[in-house]
């Protein structure tokens, strides 16, 4: 099958991930650090704020990708919804650093106000943004280049969002600095939108129809649901999410107490160089994915990075965690190029059975726990913190807190991944049956294309 797409606009299209991964990077890894040791908002506070998020993430997700699959406008399905959500979230990515120490209820309100307004404008950019994937490369080769540069760039926004604070925030519980990182992250993002919105984002004509074919909202949830693969997918990503939100909001506080670190710098460069090596590995992983499939590389992935994390529990100094970071990199780099690549082919098989293109349900669905899994790896926190007394640290360092760090680094994500690799073994589409979709789905599309050609 020749190439649809050109270089550029492939590069253009990644830039949609940089921006993504860059933005909400930096939201999930700083927002928590700066609310609780910043703003000194009790971790209770935090907490109840981020429930209440989630139960908003259940009706605002599934309906932006619903709505988005029935969309027919002349910009397409995907494209309004992206032009609509970019520049509220620009300004609220700056907004949110805002809130000094003292009010508590304040606080609380404001973080809430700030969660809810953030995850329904950016799910408008995201979800359509993810669900432009599966539906503009449908061939194993494209998909395999693009989802490479979509890792690259991705990665790259991963090492922005852990880099670029340490610029301008000095302590993590030192108010100043986190105002100017929010600016120049809009600045950064608001630039790399523009590029993926004027030459990335796209949309195919042979599904053109698909909207008037698509199932009443309930339906379709139900429908969704059923597919065996997309709920085990559901369970890997939501584990997936977890130990990436867990390990960037512990990270700040492990840098500072476990490994000593003098400032928020040097903790930035331990995240940043494990998705450097992520980024470098991510060729070895589309080579591998080619050859042997998504499904056993992902197994592979998940059992480096989780080997490697293991000597967490014994590192004590800044170079040894370096070190650690190191190997880490390498199962990291094919987790994020396989987690966002295997369910590619669950839209696939949905649409062979359906008929029609329903990425933005299951993308929508995808946010939606996405969001719960942030909510765990906060419960997580808080229920270590609470363990191990954390309170009394603050007051007392002499009280240890450092094995709870330390569980929370290593045992908690272990504990997800076995889960994980529990679903990938009974996960349905192997290499052989993704090769044998592949040859209807061709079939299909020209089909469909013959059918826009006539209306």
């Amino acid at each position: 099958m020749t190439e649809q797409f050109s270089k550029g606009q492939k590069w253009s299209f990644g830039m949609g991930s940089f921006a993504q991964w860059f933005i909400n990077s930096a939201f999930n890894l700083w927002v928590f650090s700066f609310y609780f040791s910043a703003v000194k908002l009790p971790v209770s506070y935090i907490m109840l704020a981020y429930i209440i998020w989630t139960a908003w993430n259940a009706i605002n997700d599934p309906l932006i990708g619903y709505f988005s699959d029935r969309t027919n406008s002349r910009w397409g399905r995907r494209k309004p919804y992206i032009l609509f959500g970019t520049v509220p979230v620009l300004i609220l990515e700056i907004i949110i650093w805002l809130p000094q120490p003292g009010n508590n209820l304040f606080n609380f309100i404001y973080l809430l106000i700030m969660l809810l307004c953030y995850d329904t404008f950016y799910t408008m950019i995201a979800l359509p943004a993810d669900s432009l994937f599966p539906e503009l490369y449908t061939s194993v080769k494209e998909r395999a280049q693009v989802n490479t540069i979509k890792q690259i760039l991705a990665t790259v926004g991963l090492i922005a969002a852990a880099l670029v604070p340490g610029i301008f925030i000095g302590e993590i519980d030192e108010i100043d600095g986190y105002l100017t990182n929010g600016i120049v992250t809009t600045i950064i993002v608001g630039i790399s939108l523009v590029i993926f919105l004027k030459w990335g984002v796209l949309e195919r004509e042979e599904f053109k129809l698909d909207y008037k074919k698509q199932y009443g909202y309930i339906e379709s949830l139900k429908y969704t649901f059923k597919s065996k693969g997309f709920a085990l997918y559901t369970i890997m990503f939501f584990l997936y999410e977890y130990i990436l939100l867990l390990l960037g909001t512990i990270v700040p506080l492990f840098g500072q107490h476990v490994l000593k670190t003098s400032s928020t710098m040097e903790t930035s460069i331990i995240m940043g160089i494990m998705y450097i090596v992520g980024i470098a590995t991510v060729f070895v992983w589309k080579k591998l994915d080619v050859k042997i499939g998504s499904k056993t590389g992902y197994t592979i992935a998940m059992i480096s990075y989780v080997i490697a994390t293991i000597p967490m529990i014994f590192v004590e100094t800044y170079m040894n965690g370096v070190i650690t970071a190191v190997f880490m990199g390498f199962g990291f780099g094919g987790m994020l190029y396989y987690v966002y690549l295997i369910i590619a082919d669950v839209v696939d098989a949905d649409e062979l059975k359906t008929g029609v293109r329903r990425e933005g349900m299951f993308f929508g669905i995808t946010n939606f726990f996405m969001r719960l899994a942030m909510v765990l790896s906060i419960l997580t926190v808080s229920l270590i913190f609470t363990q191990s007394g954390w309170e009394e640290y603050v007051a007392n360092p002499g009280v240890d807190v450092i094995t709870g760090l330390r569980m929370l680094f290593v045992v908690f994500p272990g504990l997800a991944i076995g889960i994980s690799l529990i679903c990938l073994y009974f996960y349905p589409f192997s290499k052989t049956e993704v090769k044998e979709m592949k040859v209807q789905l061709t079939k299909l599309h020209e089909e469909k294309k013959e059918r826009v050609i006539k209306e």
